[in-house]
């Protein structure tokens, strides 16, 4: 009876000791760094290596606010509850924490993205000399508490690098650009210049910066007045007018794609004058 008593002592005392077991993920401070991994006019970028875990990034794309994203080399189910919390560094004397967000683990990489408030937040944090981290369970285990830490040492030796990237950044993203249109009055093949540099100037600036573009879709439209034929063939002027007009931007001709619609397409239905100017026009579409 005393030795089954001492045995389940003892498997207490052992559960026990495993369900406080933590595993907690930092950098030592002797090789704590954030090294600018992209500096360019369309992103910015910044990583800090986070040693048998993987790593966090805090980046910035042009036309966008400033995102972190948290990659790990573990698997952890989707849907974990994860605390995003600011923590003391241990050298300070006084304990504090600040809560910045409540996320989800998405069950692949990265681990979790944040959101720009919370992004800047953690940001502005390790600039104060905080620890922005992430406290989870890992449910595969069932009873090990994770925590991962942003270390704050050296951070400042990135943060001028970093911050001249962002003021640097084109205030376009390739969403806000891909795709433009330019409208004509009726039974014109010629846009008035107005309309040209409307429609088309924010995306031929991008274009200059974005050698990941591989193909522009140049696409003619007309209202439905006129014969079938006969708007075939003004779309098709329309499309090669700003085809031309393109290349003379110094665009690449192997880049551009030619199609004519004619009225097959409206934009706007109806007929009367606002629907027909909305479909009056040349539709330009970047790919990549």
């Amino acid at each position: 009876m005393n030795k089954l008593i001492l045995t389940l002592v003892l498997l207490t005392i052992s559960q026990s000791l495993l369900a406080s077991t933590d595993r907690v993920y930092m950098s030592p401070m002797e090789k704590s760094k954030w090294v600018l991994t992209e500096d360019n006019a369309l992103r910015c970028e910044i990583e800090h290596v986070i040693p048998r875990f993987g790593k966090a990034v805090f980046y910035q794309e042009s036309g966008r606010q400033l995102k972190l994203k948290v990659l790990s080399d573990h698997h952890y189910k989707k849907n974990l509850d994860i605390s995003f919390r600011s923590v003391t560094a241990n050298w300070k004397g006084i304990q504090t924490e600040a809560n910045l967000a409540s996320l989800k683990s998405s069950g692949t990489n990265p681990l979790v993205r944040v959101t720009s408030n919370a992004a800047r937040q953690a940001y502005f944090e390790l600039q104060q000399g905080y620890q922005p981290s992430l406290f989870f369970i890992d449910d595969d285990d069932g009873f090990n508490s994770v925590s991962v830490i942003l270390s704050t040492v050296n951070f400042r030796d990135i943060e001028d690098d970093f911050g001249g990237c962002l003021t640097r950044l084109h205030p376009y993203h390739f969403d806000d650009v891909k795709a433009a249109r330019v409208h004509f009055d009726f039974d014109d093949e010629f846009p008035t210049l107005d309309e040209e540099d409307r429609a088309l100037a924010k995306m031929l600036n991008y274009l200059k910066l974005d050698k990941t573009i591989k193909n522009i879709l140049v696409t003619g439209h007309t209202d439905y007045k006129g014969s079938v034929c006969y708007n075939e063939t003004l779309s098709a002027r329309r499309a090669w007018y700003i085809y031309d007009y393109l290349i003379q931007s110094d665009i690449d001709p192997k880049m551009l794609q030619i199609e004519f619609k004619g009225e097959s397409s409206p934009r706007a239905k109806g007929k009367d004058d606002l629907a027909r100017a909305k479909n009056r026009r040349v539709e330009v579409i970047l790919q990549k």
